[in-house]
């Protein structure tokens, strides 16, 4: 359902200024596995969800600055976060990346991401990650393709020890 062409979220959906639950404890983005990314979200006004990554020494690609790869995961988590709004677990089926800026290592990233479009599974997203504060200069964008799963989607996945 959408009203002037905004998706509506489901009843139990975070509101503005409350903090999203993450997903998984053993997440790469989101929960507590060593090294992880450590990312918690806020919701904000219509279907966005902000969070802050304090780019690290062990995220570093080039001398200096943070690896791509760690960008990429940061808005892939980011935009993944705003499934909250429909109560359904969903997989990322695109992701696209474009790098404005180096960002480096010792600054705050700070991540927004919005829902633009939703029919049925499909959610269609956009980010972007900001240095050193929410206003801060663009230094990546991200689209994204997320699509609604099963709830039993990774039952008899083979499970390995998290932080062995």
């Amino acid at each position: 359902m959408t009203v002037n062409d905004r998706p509506l979220p489901h009843d139990r959906a975070p509101r503005p200024g409350e903090k999203v639950r993450r997903h998984h404890d053993g997440c790469l983005g989101c929960g507590d596995v060593e090294p992880g990314l450590h990312l918690s979200f806020v919701a904000g006004e219509d279907l966005t969800v902000t969070s802050v990554l304090d780019v690290g020494h062990w995220q570093q690609g080039g001398p200096g600055v943070v690896h791509g790869g760690v960008v990429a995961a940061a808005l892939d988590e980011t935009m993944g976060a705003l499934q909250a709004f429909f109560g359904r677990p969903a997989v990322t089926a695109e992701l696209t990346t474009s790098y404005r800026r180096p960002i480096p290592v010792g600054t705050q990233l700070h991540l927004w991401a919005r829902v633009e479009e939703r029919e049925g599974r499909k959610t269609w997203t956009t980010g972007t990650a900001r240095l050193d504060g929410p206003d801060g200069p663009v230094a990546a964008e991200g689209r994204g393709l997320f699509i609604d799963i099963r709830r039993d989607h990774f039952d008899g996945m083979p499970v390995r020890a998290v932080n062995p």
